[in-house]
């Protein structure tokens, strides 16, 4: 079977489309993962990449320069049609699988006029501009979270959940070591998705002036912060003598979620399959952008006692660290909270997609197959 999966070069999309590659290619499909290469996530894409090394998957970056302004991205979208052409001429994939963002739109649809069969995998709550103008276009349409079928207007769907890296969710604390905290100690997490969030980093510079000096000497913080802002927010917690380690990015989440008590975070879904995999409870701050799928994401955690939604423009540091007081203080609760985080986990997504993905592939293959 030859497979061809399109995804965007944030982590949100790319790395559930390389944890489907990793079992396609143990199950001989033939892989290829058409990915958008932007210069600002190369440190991230370049690590996922390293995380995946099998012969049978074959990576192609597209250069998505000069896509910011809508003659750009148009210029970009014939530039990817042409490419989808001769890709399919030469070796026709049996199945498309886009994964959102708008480099999947001539993809699949050159694929469509060539009547080669399509998925889309959806991860936020509710669906991107891309994804809700594609499904129409596509045999089925996968989705993270079983309220995003109701936005499908009966568009073939199936709940697969939202694919992350295998180490997620491991409950053992000890390979917390990797970043010289005590294990004992109420630690929280402070990261921002892919980039990090310049914003959450401002406020964590507040927030650790405010901390009372008993705080400073009982709480921890594990905090990834994306480039731009590294050296700033590591110097802020040094000035006001916080335990903190710090970096720009971070390979090892498992190791992270494995050390923190409580997160703060933006509601990216990578982030929400994440914090459901391992019950973390959190304190969301959704990304006001993008349509304001992540305040969708945050409120689902919300409704279901997982986590305490701020949205940014009422983000004061005062009220945020009174939130992260009342957790870091009570064990109970946030016990109570990381369970129900879990109800929002759906066991196994990678191989439920993959399955999805399957299903579609043409009857010759499977007659062939079975023979």
């Amino acid at each position: 079977m030859n497979v061809l999966l399109v995804a965007e070069g944030s982590g949100g999309h790319l790395i559930p489309a390389l944890e489907v590659a990793h079992r396609l290619a143990k199950l001989g499909a033939r892989t290829q993962v058409w990915y958008a290469q932007r210069r600002h996530l190369a440190p991230l894409t370049s690590a996922l990449m390293e995380d995946v090394v099998d012969p049978a998957i074959e990576f192609h970056p597209l250069d998505v320069t000069g896509g910011r302004n809508l003659l750009g991205r148009l210029w970009q979208c014939g530039h990817l049609w042409y490419q989808s052409e001769r890709c399919f001429a030469e070796r026709a994939p049996d199945v498309v699988v886009g994964f959102g963002g708008w480099i999947s739109a001539p993809v699949l649809l050159a694929a469509r006029r060539r009547q080669i069969r399509c998925l889309l995998h959806e991860q936020n709550a509710a669906l991107g501009r891309t994804n809700r103008w594609l499904s129409r276009w596509v045999d089925r349409v996968a989705v993270s979270f079983p309220e995003t079928t109701a936005r499908l207007n009966g568009q073939p769907a199936v709940v697969t959940g939202m694919p992350v890296r295998e180490t997620i969710g491991d409950p053992t604390r000890t390979r917390a070591v990797r970043f010289g905290l005590d294990p004992q100690r109420p630690t929280l997490l402070v990261l921002g998705g892919s980039q990090g969030s310049q914003a959450i980093n401002a406020m964590m510079s507040d927030i650790a002036e405010q901390v009372s000096p008993d705080e400073r000497r009982r709480w921890q913080v594990l905090h990834i912060t994306g480039a731009a802002d590294e050296q700033r927010v590591r110097e802020a917690y040094a000035k006001h003598q916080m335990n903190a380690w710090v970096t720009a990015f971070l390979m090892e989440m498992d190791a992270a979620y494995a050390q923190a008590d409580v997160v703060l975070a933006r509601a990216g879904a990578s982030t929400i399959a994440e914090l459901a995999s391992c019950g973390k409870p959190a304190v969301l701050i959704p990304y006001p952008g993008a349509a304001g799928h992540q305040l969708v994401n945050a409120r689902l955690v919300e409704a279901i006692g997982g986590g305490v939604v701020i949205e940014e423009r009422r983000a004061s540091p005062s009220r945020v660290l009174g939130v992260l007081r009342t957790l870091l203080a009570d064990a109970r609760l946030r016990q109570m909270m990381g369970g129900q985080m879990r109800e929002l986990a759906t066991p196994h997504a990678a191989e439920r997609l993959t399955q999805a993905i399957l299903a579609l592939r043409p009857t010759a293959f499977i007659r062939g197959a079975r023979s």
